[in-house]
């Protein structure tokens, strides 16, 4: 995968990851990101092209060399209502872009903070499990 396909798909990611949070959320998000790495050098980025950036800079070094597991958390909504995600890498070894951990194409797995709990969300339904298979959010029943 070139470097401008994977920036590409982190672009695709952060709007699915903010999907994800509105279905567990309940509520419609904005569609501005705040980013932090949670790594011994915490490097921030806001705005979608400086995240997708750091993002590339961190988990794509080269076509063959790709980060194979990242957590990006979306946290909570900052006071600047941006959607704060944090980001992990895994100390897997690089390899070719592919399925990743959570059976989805590419390194990322999404997860999300208490700020986007809703517990009068079903989350564990039948029903919901569903909807995020259908949306590509899941890619097992």
């Amino acid at each position: 995968m070139t470097r401008s396909e994977f920036k590409k798909h982190i672009e695709k990611t952060l709007y699915e990851l903010k999907l994800y949070a509105e279905l567990h959320y309940g509520q419609e998000l904005p569609n501005d990101f705040e980013f932090e790495w949670c790594l011994v050098e915490k490097t921030k980025a806001i705005g979608n092209n400086d995240i997708i950036e750091l993002i590339t800079d961190k988990v794509y070094l080269n076509e063959k060399e790709i980060y194979p597991c990242v957590d990006l958390v979306a946290e909570k909504i900052t006071l600047d209502n941006r959607i704060y995600i944090s980001g992990r890498i895994s100390e897997h070894k690089p390899r070719e872009f592919g399925k990743g951990w959570s059976n989805r194409p590419g390194p990322f797995i999404y997860s999300l903070g208490p700020g986007f709990i809703n517990k009068k969300i079903k989350t564990d339904s039948k029903e919901f499990k569903e909807l995020l298979f259908k949306k590509g959010l899941i890619h097992y029943n």
